[in-house]
């Protein structure tokens, strides 16, 4: 049962009682009259009469509502140690119509070279509509108060995006872990542990049709949800009208890469061949209200957050050395008033495909030869959003990202997308997200375009 309707209840029994009360004082002091009024006086009768009506009426109320808690007390989901767990729910279908070659139907992120027409067979065409439920989610989150002098906090969610490249998933979605996360927060200190961004790259574009794969990647948004070991220390405030904090942060994380080693290319991933874990540091200034307490798919109402950071990896593909993955980012959350927020992210970086599309999903440019795995690429990208939330319920906003690949081996050389979207929440718990998506990916030969339409109809619980 929530805080909040227990609190109530609490309080309506104490009302009752109260009632209760009022009227057995009432109906003694109706009793104390009646014995010194004459024995034929009806009036006084009839209102003793009266009272005690009353007041069975308000003790059988009591007994309801007491049942009702007791009901409502045992069904409510509480974990094994008795703490209540909150849960959450997005039930979403998503329309889709593409137009061009991209890659990916359900949630394009760049756009892929002309399918060549069979004289005889024909083309499979430039055109997609697809209709999918994959992007709903389930999560849980739970708090508790006083653990090793601090407050731990936890929660987890799924989507059904696993086998994303796979023909069957949009008949038969499987559940794909996106985050799990446990928090231990001190007045000035806080570590996470769990799966995760990457550090550097911790913040999303809003967006009701990119759920799954978030917007902008293999744009300039590294996205990918990473097990992780995360400390966060304040080091400095300023208390005044707008309070001032500048805080640093260090992450060890899953050596990621998605490549392997050119002798084995159904083995290990390179970056656990590395044989250690990725690092990432970033200073942060927030100016304002406290960020955490605003959600990640909302408008930042006051205040800012800006931060640097710096990510160092390892991955072996050939060989037994292994490859330098770094990268410099920094990014922005802004608020400009009335409703009004502008975030974005831009980094350089070099083997960064592990986080989450860099490079436009490549670590390395066009095969030297069967045994060597290319040159490591470089790349320079970045994405900005506006958002606006001009009255309750309705959020809208528009925003660019492109990622440019250095050195002419890669295989695909710049990637720009552009979107506009909206999600409306009419009344709870109806949701509406629509989302118009713009891409061109620059190739050797040449620059391809598609443009992509999604339509989410939901609820949220």
């Amino acid at each position: 049962m929530p805080p909040v309707h227990r609190a109530r209840a609490v309080r309506g029994v104490r009302c009752l009682r109260s009632v209760r009360w009022v009227f057995a004082l009432a109906l003694a002091a109706k009793g104390v009259s009646a014995q010194g009024a004459p024995p034929d006086s009806a009036r006084g009768e009839a209102a003793v009469d009266s009272l005690r009506v009353r007041l069975e009426r308000a003790e059988a109320a009591i007994e309801l509502l007491r049942a009702q808690l007791a009901t409502e007390s045992a069904s409510a989901v509480r974990t094994r140690s008795r703490l209540q767990l909150d849960l959450s729910a997005r039930l979403m279908l998503n329309l889709g119509s593409s137009r061009g070659t991209l890659a990916g139907t359900e949630i394009p992120v760049f756009a892929t070279p002309d399918r060549v027409r069979d004289p005889v067979l024909g083309s499979a065409g430039a055109s997609a509509f697809v209709m999918s439920l994959r992007q709903s989610l389930v999560g849980a989150s739970l708090s508790v108060d006083s653990v090793a002098g601090a407050t731990l906090a936890a929660d987890i969610e799924f989507d059904f995006f696993a086998r994303a490249l796979d023909v069957t998933p949009p008949l038969f979605p499987e559940p794909r872990l996106r985050t799990a996360r446990v928090f231990l927060v001190w007045p000035r200190t806080e570590l996470l542990v769990g799966t995760e961004t990457p550090l550097i790259s911790d913040l999303n574009p809003i967006s009701g049709a990119g759920v799954a794969v978030p917007v902008f990647s293999t744009a300039g948004n590294l996205w990918n949800w990473l097990p992780q070991v995360r400390l966060t220390r304040t080091v400095w405030t300023h208390e005044a009208r707008h309070p001032l904090s500048l805080a640093v942060q260090g992450a060890m994380l899953s050596p990621y890469a998605v490549d392997r080693h050119v002798a084995n290319l159904t083995g290990p991933d390179a970056g656990t061949l590395s044989g250690r874990p990725a690092f990432e540091s970033r200073v942060r200034m927030r100016v304002g209200a406290d960020l955490d307490a605003v959600p990640a798919q909302g408008v930042l109402p006051r205040g800012a957050e800006i931060g640097v950071g710096t990510h160092s990896g390892r991955l072996r593909v050939v060989g037994d050395s292994t490859q330098h993955s770094w990268a410099v980012a920094t990014d922005l959350r802004i608020a400009l008033g009335a409703g009004v927020e502008v975030r974005g992210e831009a980094y350089r970086g070099r083997l960064l495909r592990g986080l989450g599309g860099g490079a436009i999903g490549q670590n390395f440019g066009t095969l030297a030869a069967a045994s060597e795995p290319g040159v490591p690429l470089t790349d320079t990208a970045g994405w900005l959003q506006l958002n606006a939330q001009l009255r309750p319920g309705l959020v809208s906003g528009v925003g660019c990202g492109t990622d440019r690949v250095h050195g002419a081996a890669a295989d695909r050389r710049r990637n720009s997308v552009c979107a506009a979207h909206a999600m409306w929440r009419p009344r709870q718990p109806l949701l509406l997200a629509v989302e118009y998506r713009d891409l061109r990916t620059r190739y050797a030969a040449g620059v391809r375009r598609g443009s992509h339409l999604n339509i989410g109809l939901g609820i949220e619980l």
